[in-house]
């Protein structure tokens, strides 16, 4: 089974934050493919597609603690690295971009941190969708400015930019990662 992680935090205070791109993404593959989330057996929520054989999850812990429920998710569902993909908001990515990468460290993303040390191992796909919008990073220490909200031009570009991260996403489970990296380069 593959599995999507989509991180984010919980809570009605973070819903429409920056931070909060990999739920905003699951919510958009769920209602694409007629799921929905329940309560998982761990700290996520989670939604199956047995036509996709992918379970689709977004951890219940922050975003600081997010490796705790990917591993107890991996660990129930079997799931191998190359078949676990995690969607995150990317500080360093302009809004309106998205990138995939295959494996690596986790830059300054507490959250690809601690799925890294929960795991033991970086080897696993992501999905980074770009979240900075050229001179209001700079201005903004980064806790205070991923937790803040899109205005109502950036909504647009966001909804944009997730709907075409949504079709990579079902390449990347029909086709693998390199055919999804070389069909979707472009858009990094």
């Amino acid at each position: 089974m593959k599995t999507v992680v989509g991180l984010g935090n919980p809570g009605s205070r973070y819903r429409h934050t920056r931070h909060n791109v990999g739920f905003m993404l699951l919510d958009l593959l769920a209602e694409r493919h007629g799921l929905r989330f329940r309560a998982g057996k761990g700290e996520y929520m989670i939604a199956v597609s047995e036509e996709l054989d992918t379970a689709f999850i977004k951890p219940l812990t922050y975003m600081n603690e997010s490796g705790l429920a990917v591993r107890d998710a991996v660990r129930r569902y079997a799931v191998q690295s190359p078949d676990l993909l995690v969607a995150h908001d990317e500080l360093d990515l302009e809004l309106g971009r998205f990138k995939f990468k295959a494996g690596g460290s986790s830059g300054t993303h507490k959250g690809i941190r601690s799925i890294i040390y929960h795991l033991d191992t970086d080897a696993f796909p992501r999905l980074k969708v770009g979240i900075d919008v050229a001179g209001r990073r700079e201005s903004n220490e980064a806790v205070d400015y991923v937790l803040s909200k899109f205005s109502r031009e950036e909504k647009e570009l966001l909804n944009e930019t997730l709907r075409l991260s949504a079709e990579a996403v079902d390449c990347f489970l029909k086709e693998g990662l390199e055919k999804t990296m070389n069909m979707y380069h472009q858009r990094q």
